[in-house]
């Protein structure tokens, strides 16, 4: 293929699929469909690839790998591609001070193929520090990082993705904060690897830097930015910032910190909810969840194949944390009465909760993220009907508009985009969505970012009709003249039309 130096730094491979062989085309088809990425792409790169050096102003004398505890790397792997797997290898060890790793221990949730067994024995043999645990059988995500947590050794444990590459001087950083303080459960900033390209894709550092929030109804992670009084509240760029969940790729924490939450609930199956539950359990009890700016770590994102076996196991496990943590917010959640599925016995993990001595939840809504937006608890909640058209409904699901989303008129049917809450502070809400007044005379939906401005909004009663006004217009309704001339959109027009 004359390729040169493919993935060098950090750089991607994008193959012409049309110019390859077609025996070949078929391999790298194959792969998509087998993987969910391209193992074809990832095995034309060298599983040795140096990353730069990405870390901020300050990071390496503000880290340094003196007087740090020892730590465990547990990496879970489930048919992982060799190369990708062995590239994450690779990567932390050629990253890491050697003396901060005491072991980096590979659990095989009894994969299938046939590679990652005696081959992958034998070649990791040469590394001293690196060994191989098996499951009997496939046990899922969760289950799996407890066994490997139960194998670890070290004061300090990371759990990791077996699709992961890190930046140099990934782990100092992670390492110290837990050193000052062993409640804090770390996680580095993340970037991502395209599941194609492979090419490493850097995702953008202080105000811009993503910060993970779980979102209701389904308690998965969703990104969000800082707060402006987050921000305020920092000195430098390269301060920690709290964080109110974590995304599960990267966990970083102290061995007798976990213990004491009780470690992941092993009710819960295969994969999902088990950083939720951590997270959550981390702030209610005592404990803290901080993002490191000065650690790089880059995953590779991919869509995990949907089956009725995974939809039934995520909404148990949805319905665990939500019953176990959430108190009178657990009916905001998926499943929280066992309408879907039947979450099991929970009896063991309350007494834990009781015995911690844990706060209840409505500390974490005052005191971690008071942004925290809760589908259905709104001070309205509900369709915003045009009186006039009478059956037709403010709806989310418009086109781009830039960075925002034409908001539509459409027949009323409550659902999804039709579902909207006004909340107390003067937003109006469909999932992480606010309605924005700042685009001219239309009205979009941007992501919520908390300030007010042009996604504050009253709610005016006027002779019987109520008005939606934002800083001195009402939303009306108009005819697209860009589109469908019969589709109706909502628009900014003054108090008097």
């Amino acid at each position: 293929m004359n390729l040169t130096n493919p993935g060098v730094g950090g750089t991607g491979l994008l193959l012409d699929v049309s110019k390859l062989p077609k025996e070949e085309a078929e391999k790298f088809q194959r792969s998509l469909e087998q993987r969910e990425y391209s193992s074809y792409t990832s095995s034309l790169i060298p599983l040795q690839r140096s990353l730069p050096d990405i870390r901020l102003k300050g990071c390496h004398s503000l880290y340094t790998d003196l007087n740090l505890p020892e730590t465990s790397v547990v990496i879970i792997f489930y048919n992982e591609h060799w190369s990708v797997l062995v590239r994450t290898i690779h990567s932390v060890m050629d990253n890491t001070p050697p003396h901060l790793i005491k072991e980096i221990i590979l659990v095989d949730d009894a994969s299938t193929d046939k590679v990652l067994k005696e081959p992958l024995k034998k070649y990791v043999s040469r590394f001293q520090k690196v060994r191989i645990v098996r499951a009997k059988s496939n046990v899922g995500l969760t289950r799996a990082r407890i066994i490997g947590f139960e194998q670890s050794t070290a004061p300090v444990a990371v759990f990791m993705d077996g699709h992961s590459e890190c930046f140099p001087g990934w782990l100092e950083p992670l390492v110290t904060r837990i050193a000052e303080n062993q409640s804090i459960i770390t996680t580095p900033h993340l970037h991502a690897v395209d599941s194609k390209s492979f090419k490493i894709i850097e995702w953008g550092q202080g105000r811009g830097m993503g910060i993970p929030i779980f979102g209701f109804p389904n308690l998965f992670f969703t990104w969000s930015t800082m707060s402006e009084e987050e921000w305020r509240k920092r000195k430098r760029e390269t301060d920690p910032v709290r964080s109110p969940a974590i995304v599960g790729c990267v966990i970083a924490f102290s061995r007798r910190w976990f213990k004491k939450l009780g470690m992941f609930d092993p009710g819960l199956e295969i994969w999902a909810g088990e950083a939720t539950e951590l997270a959550i359990k981390t702030w209610l009890c005592g404990g803290g969840l901080e993002s490191i700016p000065c650690s790089n770590v880059a995953h590779l994102y991919h869509p995990h194949r949907p089956s009725e076996k995974r939809r039934i196991a995520y909404n148990r496990n949805i319905a665990r944390v939500s019953n176990m943590w959430l108190d009178k917010y657990k009916h905001f959640s998926e499943n929280y009465d066992s309408s879907i599925a039947d979450f099991g016995d929970i009896s063991d993990r309350i007494a834990l909760r009781d015995s911690l001595k844990c706060h209840p939840f409505e500390f974490y809504l005052t005191n971690v993220n008071p942004y925290q937006f809760i589908p259905g608890n709104g001070i309205y909640t509900g369709l915003i009907r045009n009186v006039e058209l009478g059956t037709h409904c403010f709806d989310s699901g418009g086109g781009k508009n830039g960075d925002s989303v034409n908001v539509l008129l459409y027949s009323c049917h409550g659902q999804g985009n039709q579902l909207w809450d006004f909340t107390d502070r003067r937003e109006i809400r469909v999932g992480g969505q606010c309605l924005d007044s700042g685009y001219g005379d239309n009205v979009v939906t941007k992501n919520c970012h908390g300030l007010r401005r042009n996604q504050e909004w009253e709610v005016i009663s006027l002779e019987g009709h109520v008005l939606l006004e934002s800083h001195g217009h009402c939303v009306g309704v108009t005819k697209s003249s860009k589109t469908n001339e019969t589709e109706l959109l909502p628009a900014l027009t003054s108090p008097d039309s």
